[in-house]
């Protein structure tokens, strides 16, 4: 679930290892992400398909504190910035600032669809009404093809 090559709105969290990472991680979201260290960059390279995806099948994330906050990972969730935008006005900048032209990445985890990139997107979809979102699914073995040691 590490993230490596995290954008400008989430660097103000300090750097930690993927160990440490995981171990700060909250009880609900390491049930939902898999364990598999990953980069950014290899994950939007994947030769994958671009398919549409119902948002309402992905909402469930929305309740996750995924983002951070003053510098402290898994503060926010997705849905309080959705509650009171001006709160959390760097996460809700990006959320409107979102291309909904670009596709999530997703991957399929304990017989759901997980976002491993995409949720200011994903929050933009649903601010919108959109009923489907563009998508990238990747596979397990892809994944772990995303791994900083993989070649």
């Amino acid at each position: 679930m590490a993230i490596d090559g995290v954008d400008a709105a989430d660097q103000a969290a300090p750097d930690v290892s993927f160990d440490e990472l995981l171990a700060m991680t909250p009880e609900s979201m390491r049930e939902v992400f898999p364990p598999t260290r990953w980069q950014l960059g290899k994950l939007l390279a994947l030769d994958v398909k671009v398919e549409p995806v119902e948002v309402a099948d992905l909402l469930w994330m929305l309740d996750l504190p995924l983002w951070q906050l003053n510098g402290e990972r898994f503060k926010v969730t997705p849905n309080q910035v959705a509650a009171t935008p001006m709160n959390f006005r760097a996460h809700y900048e990006r959320v409107m600032n979102a291309d909904l032209d670009f596709p999530i990445h997703l991957v399929a985890y304990r017989g759901r669809l997980v976002v491993l990139d995409g949720i200011h997107r994903l929050l933009k979809a649903h601010f919108l009404r959109r009923r489907w979102i563009e998508a990238k699914i990747a596979t397990a073995a892809q994944l772990a093809e995303c791994g900083p040691d993989h070649r």
